[in-house]
Formats: C-alpha cells, sequence, structure tokens
C-alpha cells in the first residue's frame, strides 16, 4: 500500500479569562465547549477568522481529551488542473463549494497538549490560536520547544547576549492583565503607547563593557520568556545565548525549535487512511513523552 511523510508538531495551549464576570476557564473547558457545539450541530464550529472560513470537521471524546479534524474553507486562488504537455483548466466549484484543507490532532488534557498534523495550507498555530479564543477567554497555541534548547536555557550560567522578538497585537487587549514580568509589561508599554500592530525589537548586551555583567541581558529575562509566549502572538524569538564559564556560545529560535514528529502514514489514494493517522498521533505522543516531561517540568525545573 502507498504511504506518505507525515509531521506532527507539538503545541502547549494556555487560557486566559477576558471577562471578569464569567467563570475561569482552561483550554479543556474550549475543547468542552466545542464539543458540545459540534455535537449538537457540526456547523456552530464554523467561524470566520480574518478572511478565513474555519470549521471542525470530526470531533470525538478520548479518554486523554479529543481528537478531531480542523478544516479550513478556500475558494479563491484556486490551482488549476492539466494533463503535463497539455491544456489546463480551472477547477470549477458548485455554488457555496470550497476547496477543503484538513488537519488531524489530539488534545491531551494534562498539560493542555495539541499534537497535530501539520498543512501550511490549512492552519498556523496564530490562526489556531484565534479560532479557539472568544469573547470571554483568549486562547493562545504555543510551540513546544526542543528539550535540548529549553535545557540549554535553564543553566544558570548560560547568558542571553541578544534577543529578536517580534510580536503582533492580541485581538483581545484584555489579556494583558495580570501580567507579572516586567519585560512583557514593558511590551504592552510599548503596543499601548504607539498603537502598534505589530512591533520588532532586538535587545542586546553591550559586549565591548568591562564589566562582564553589562555584557548580557538581564538573567531575569529568560524567566519570562515563557509568559511573552503565553500572552502575546510571537512571530519570531530567537536568542544568542553564551555559557559564561565556557564561553561557548549557542543561538536558540523559540519558534523555529519546536518539538516534531514525523512518520510513514498509509493512503487510502491520495489521501492518509484515517486510522493509520490516528496510529501517527498516538505514536508521536509516545516518542516524545521523555521530551514533553522535560519541557513541563519534572522537580520544578519548568522555565516560569
Amino acid at each position: 500500500m502507498a504511504s506518505k511523510r507525515f509531521f506532527f508538531d507539538f503545541y502547549q495551549c494556555n487560557t486566559i479569562s477576558t471577562d471578569a464576570n464569567a467563570a475561569i476557564q482552561s483550554p479543556e473547558d474550549v475543547f468542552n465547549s466545542l464539543f458540545v457545539e459540534y455535537s449538537e450541530n457540526p456547523t456552530r464550529t464554523v467561524r470566520k477568522v480574518g478572511s478565513k472560513l474555519i470549521e471542525i470537521r470530526f470531533l470525538e471524546r478520548t479518554r486523554y481529551g479529543y481528537r478531531g479534524v480542523i478544516g479550513k474553507h478556500r475558494a479563491n486562488d484556486l490551482p488549476h488542473v492539466a494533463v503535463a504537455g497539455g491544456q489546463e483548466r480551472e477547477i470549477l466549484l458548485e455554488e457555496n463549494e470550497n476547496l477543503l484543507e484538513k488537519a488531524y490532532f489530539h488534545f491531551y488534557s494534562q498539560d493542555s497538549v495539541l499534537i497535530i498534523q501539520r498543512n501550511r495550507f490549512c492552519y498556523s498555530w496564530l490562526l489556531l490560536s484565534k479560532y479557539l479564543s472568544s469573547s470571554s477567554q483568549n486562547t493562545t497555541v504555543n510551540p513546544i520547544i526542543q528539550a535540548n534548547s529549553l535545557e540549554w536555557l535553564l543553566r544558570n550560567e548560560v547568558h542571553i547576549k541578544t534577543l529578536e522578538i517580534g510580536i503582533a497585537r492580541p485581538r483581545n487587549a484584555q489579556i494583558f492583565e495580570n501580567v507579572e514580568h516586567d519585560f512583557n509589561n514593558a511590551l504592552i508599554a510599548t503596543l499601548n503607547g504607539t498603537n502598534s500592530a505589530k512591533v520588532n525589537l532586538t535587545l542586546r548586551g553591550d559586549g565591548r563593557a568591562d564589566d562582564p555583567e553589562n555584557r548580557y541581558l538581564g538573567s531575569r529575562l529568560k524567566r519570562a520568556l515563557t509568559e511573552t509566549l503565553e500572552t502575546f502572538e510571537v512571530e519570531k524569538l530567537k536568542l544568542e545565548t553564551q555559557d559564561i564559564e565556557t564561553g561557548i556560545q549557542h543561538p536558540i529560535d523559540l519558534v523555529a525549535d519546536k518539538l516534531v514528529y514525523y512518520t510513514d502514514v498509509e493512503l487510502g489514494g491520495r489521501y492518509p487512511l484515517a486510522a493509520s493517522i490516528w496510529d501517527a498521533l498516538t505514536q508521536a505522543k509516545d516518542s516524545k513523552n521523555d521530551e514533553l516531561a522535560a519541557y513541563f517540568g519534572v522537580g520544578g525545573q519548568r522555565v516560569e
């Protein structure tokens, strides 16, 4: 049977209530609500996110949380079809029909982990965040970082030389409430003070300073980065770090250094067999349990 290599990305969901009169919600509550809507009428999950039409195509409760399929509709910029060397023609759609891009996922209630089939035509993690958010809560979907990058950053002797960050203003500004770290409050002040839709910043220590402490950014900064990823729509977060004892330098990209699993999935025609891709998602979780334990912190080692 034919097969194709599929990639699966790992994310952590975080939910902040934005309505003081509403009950505090968690990512599990968000998926519970989606499940109720889907069970009552699947069309209730159809939402317009910007210019994109997103919906849940399948959702099922499981012992670990949920498994499902998310879909994005596309009706413009459609490709042509052709025989090699022959004439091409447009794809003709019936009225109200769209091209549909899909991605399979597992949501784990423990640690609010989302593992999802990579399909850049279907979603981005920023798009997922907006889809899962509502008027009463803001849900962010943040990449889970490779354990080796996180372990390096956690070391006390590792300091940050430079930081490049690009953020977009969240759709709901009420998520700015209860932000703890000075760095993130400074970002909020920058957004509010300039009415910016996006901010790109480069921060660096004074590499020529006589005092070693001034050659690096403040040590408290790396403790703020988890909150940064949970609070903002982070499009770029690159660090140049150095071990002050050995002098070894190491670049970290907290957006690109994501936890990833890949495997070959059996196809039924041109599309993956559902049973095969569900199995692949389970294998993805099982294969990365050690990395997930390192990320979420065994023994209180999580960066917070």
